[in-house]
């Protein structure tokens, strides 16, 4: 998520207010919400910085042929957030736990967008037995720091910083009166005052500021699971036009937009190699393609469990 575009702006507003305490416990959990019915359930991830509300404009389609899950990691929409690393292998083993707990131990086809896609792949390789399909939305890749231009990965790395500032100005309520400068990613209207409710609040800036800095662990984590899947049904879904100046993750001056799309989509092909059962399909939107792109990826989506399920 882009930070610097609404800081300034909310460090001037607002009246001085009493600072909000966080909750960091080992006790927070994440949650599930499902929906629909049939013999296999679809679990939807989001990436980083993104929680169910993101999915839902899929979810609605998807939840009336087929039973759907959407999910909340620890510390996104919650009152408390984790005291744990939020690296893949942590984040699939509190996934699995959750899933024991509300029943979903078996015939699972998880998908994972962007950061979400370690977080699925992990989980196959922990618990192969339940899995019988991969989605990958437009996901990380492993190798992505090391393809991408280098300025892509020194933006990230700031990320921490600029969200410790963001931390300490929603701690006063300031985010309240900056709304309009927080980036909409493509949520539409229907859901921008759920959206909001979540992204004024420390508790979303603390998790999200814990995952960037545990991605490296993440990308590595990933490194080391299996580079083949044999037959498993995968289904990748890339963008043609993931990154643009608007969702960049920093300042864009002179960054090639045109090149970074070009090696994405070639590290897009690269998932699609991970099974010889792969459907891969490409969509024009950018990287939130499950926004901006919904109808798209529903689609893709059905059409592979058809063919595989």
């Amino acid at each position: 998520m882009r930070l610097t575009a609404f800081l300034l702006f909310a460090l001037f507003t607002a009246a001085c207010t009493p600072e909000k305490s966080l909750t960091v416990t080992p006790a927070a959990e994440p949650r599930c919400h499902c929906e629909g019915s049939g013999k296999y359930t679809i679990i939807l991830d989001a990436g980083m910085g993104g929680w169910s509300v993101f999915w839902k404009p899929v979810f609605n389609t998807l939840k009336k042929t087929n039973r759907v899950c959407l999910i909340d990691r620890a510390g996104y929409a919650s009152a408390e957030v984790p005291a744990s690393a939020r690296d893949a292998r942590t984040v699939a083993q509190e996934l699995h736990k959750l899933f024991q707990k509300n029943g979903l131990t078996g015939n699972l086809i998880l998908g994972g967008h962007s950061m979400g896609g370690l977080h699925v792949r992990m989980y196959q390789t922990l618990y192969p037995g339940e899995v019988k399909g991969l989605m990958l939305i437009d996901a990380a890749h492993p190798q992505q720091f090391e393809s991408l231009p280098a300025a892509f990965g020194e933006n990230a790395k700031k990320q921490p910083e600029s969200l410790e500032k963001v931390i300490a100005l929603a701690k006063k309520d300031r985010l309240k009166y900056a709304k309009n400068k927080i980036p909409l990613n493509g949520i539409p209207p229907y859901l921008q005052n759920e959206y909001y409710a979540v992204t004024t609040q420390p508790e979303y800036y603390f998790t999200l500021k814990a995952e960037t800095e545990n991605f490296a662990q993440s990308l590595a984590e990933t490194k080391e699971t299996p580079r083949l899947l044999d037959s498993l049904p995968l289904l990748v879904m890339a963008s043609a036009n993931s990154m643009h100046p608007a969702i960049f993750p920093g300042k864009s001056k002179n960054y090639s937009f045109e090149e970074h799309n070009k090696i994405w989509l070639t590290l897009q092909k690269e998932h699609a190699q991970l099974s010889s059962n792969t459907m891969y399909v490409e969509s024009r939107s950018d990287h939130y393609l499950m926004l901006n792109d919904s109808a798209g990826t529903a689609s893709a989506i059905l059409n592979y469990y058809r063919k595989n399920f």
